[in-house]
């Protein structure tokens, strides 16, 4: 439990973005606000000391309650309430006007976002507003095998033969640190296939596209990253085109690199479902076109392997 708030409370930039955001949010003492996840208390305290006029916060974890609870303690926290317990099965005393939550994995959905704020709207009164307010999924073509030659290691083992090994690891996604070299046009030529706003009705099914037309070499593979804005004129983005923070990109690999010719186009296709019973189920396809027509394609599915 400590590790993961240890990680989270050492990325100057999420917590500086985290409280500019509730600063300009929060109006003093006339702003409710709700802190869904709390972990250490820190986005509760901050809310606290932007003059809110009620903070309320929950978190899943006991230990991790008892945690929020000392720190409030420790920083004079007066008015904020804590809850234990899952947000679905939780609500504030009364409608807030705020409500704040930092539910974002490596991959957005990976902490069921949509799924929990999505509930949460019933805690929202008339008017009520989110932080995040917007995440965009933003995918790019790899072109460097760097990533792919650390996952793809089954050839050449004492001549056994681990090809079976090998199709269910590169069906995963996996948690990596890319570079801008790394990327198709370093990165600039990066999509967005995909927007959630909050509060409102987001599917926890998603699908998300995206095309390129191609440089002669070869695709390895597909980086996947987020954007976020927490309110007006305050974002915060796990680009690889930005300041690094204690989140890293979402590596998808294919099965075989596509040799693209000058000119060729690449289509891709990403979907999603991050419904509870679902986990965090992620689909990538696409193919290759050239003059139109398709020279090679790919399918692949994590719920062969798991999110590494």
């Amino acid at each position: 439990m400590i590790e993961s708030q240890r990680r989270l409370l050492a990325d100057r930039i999420r917590n500086d973005a985290y409280a500019e955001a509730i600063r300009r949010a929060v109006q003093p003492k006339r702003t409710r606000v709700a802190d869904l996840g709390t972990g250490s208390g820190f986005l509760a305290i901050l809310c606290e000391r932007a003059g809110a006029r009620s903070v309320w916060a929950c978190d899943l974890d006991p230990g991790v309650m008892k945690l929020a609870r000392q720190t409030a303690k420790d920083n004079a926290a007066t008015r904020i309430r804590f809850a234990h317990g899952h947000s679905t099965q939780l609500a504030p005393p009364e409608p807030v006007d705020l409500l704040v939550s930092e539910v974002l994995g490596h991959f957005a959905g990976e902490e069921h976002m949509v799924e929990s704020l999505g509930d949460a709207r019933r805690w929202l009164a008339p008017g009520g507003r989110m932080i995040p307010a917007q995440v965009d999924q933003i995918l790019c073509p790899v072109v460097s095998p760097r990533v792919q030659a650390g996952i793809d290691v089954f050839a050449g083992h004492q001549g056994v033969d681990l090809g079976a090994a090998r199709r269910i690891a590169l069906s995963n996604g996996y948690v990596r640190t890319l570079d801008a070299a790394d990327l198709l046009e370093g990165g600039h030529c990066a999509q967005r296939i995909d927007r959630m706003s909050f509060p409102g009705d987001e599917p926890s099914r998603r699908t998300g596209k995206a095309a390129w037309t191609l440089p002669a070499g070869a695709i390895h593979g597909l980086c996947l990253w987020w954007d976020a804005v927490l309110w007006e004129g305050v974002g915060l983005s796990t680009s690889p085109l930005q300041p690094p923070t204690h989140w890293e990109q979402i590596y998808l690999p294919l099965q075989q690199p596509l040799q693209a010719r000058a000119g060729d186009r690449l289509e891709a296709e990403l979907r999603f479902d991050t419904r509870w019973d679902a986990g965090c189920a992620v689909q990538w396809s696409g193919r290759l076109l050239r003059g139109g027509k398709a020279v090679a394609s790919f399918a692949q599915d994590n719920r062969v392997g798991v999110m590494a």
